[in-house]
């Protein structure tokens, strides 16, 4: 744990610990954060593990992914700003280096009368495979 990290109840140090383990890039879901914590903590529900992962949002260790398409959130480890890309085709989901430049936001913030505290961009289309087998959107 690194002096800039507060105090953690046990439970979501586990929670933390199997988050930062699956590893940049690599979209958990709560479901696969569950069964993996559980395996070090056996006695740790999954109602346990939904309110860890929504707490260790807040406290931004962790980032949280509501992807359109996807039936439920995903997590992965806190790191530096990124889009995401979600194939229409398969399903897959992977990072994309980029994030909006700080002249864009703050123009959109006097545009709109904003404070944006957090951006969320995902695209979609055919990952790079899909695309080349010729796999319509939407096959999945």
């Amino acid at each position: 744990m690194s002096p800039s990290t507060p105090q953690l109840p046990a439970n979501y140090r586990v929670i933390l610990d199997v988050v930062n383990e699956f590893g940049a890039g690599r979209h958990a879901t709560a479901q696969e954060v569950f069964m993996r914590a559980r395996e070090r903590q056996p006695r740790i529900g999954f109602t346990t593990v939904h309110r860890g992962l929504a707490r260790l949002h807040e406290l931004g260790h962790i980032l949280k992914l509501d992807i359109p398409g996807e039936g439920s959130a995903m997590y992965e480890p806190a790191t530096d700003d990124h889009a995401h890309f979600r194939c229409t085709a398969c399903g897959a989901v992977e990072d994309v280096d980029y994030a909006c430049d700080p002249a864009t936001r703050a123009l959109l913030e006097a545009r709109h009368g904003l404070a944006i505290r957090q951006e969320s961009i995902t695209f979609s289309g055919l990952c790079r495979s899909c695309a080349a087998t010729g796999t319509p959107s939407g096959a999945s």
